[in-house]
């Protein structure tokens, strides 16, 4: 299963970091990456989008009210070079944290995280639709 995910991060240079790690992940495929939240925020509302690898800290707005504006259900990991934020971003719903910079092994943990979340709903749903049937 390969799962579409999106970057919003203000700093160009993390979002070629971040671009790179998941562009080497079979498991993901790159659709955007913005430095411009509103973008970003557009991007969810209008792709299938089943991660978003979010930033705490930005000018425009912070990751955690932007979140607040997603009118569908995403997977989100936040991130953010200072790890006071951690407690903040689970939270706000976020499925993981991770500290910046990223690495290959912080972004594999988090997607095992989100790869076994969408398993488990995807089993529930075919569940429930089994038990109406």
């Amino acid at each position: 299963m390969q799962l579409n995910i999106i970057v919003i991060d203000d700093s160009p240079m993390q979002l070629l970091i971040s671009s790179k790690l998941i562009q080497q992940n079979k498991r993901l495929k790159l659709l955007g990456a913005f430095t411009n939240p509103f973008l970003g925020l557009k991007a969810i509302h209008t792709m299938e989008v089943d991660i978003v690898l979010l930033d705490v800290e930005m000018p425009e707005i912070d990751g955690f009210s932007l979140k607040k504006m997603f009118k569908k259900p995403v997977e989100v990991i936040m991130n953010s070079t200072r790890p006071i934020f951690e407690l903040q971003a689970y939270s706000h719903g976020a499925i993981d944290f991770i500290k910046k910079p990223l690495s290959t092994e912080q972004l594999d943990s988090s997607i095992s995280k989100v790869m076994h979340e969408v398993s488990f709903f995807r089993n529930q749903k075919k569940v429930r639709v089994a038990l109406a049937s």
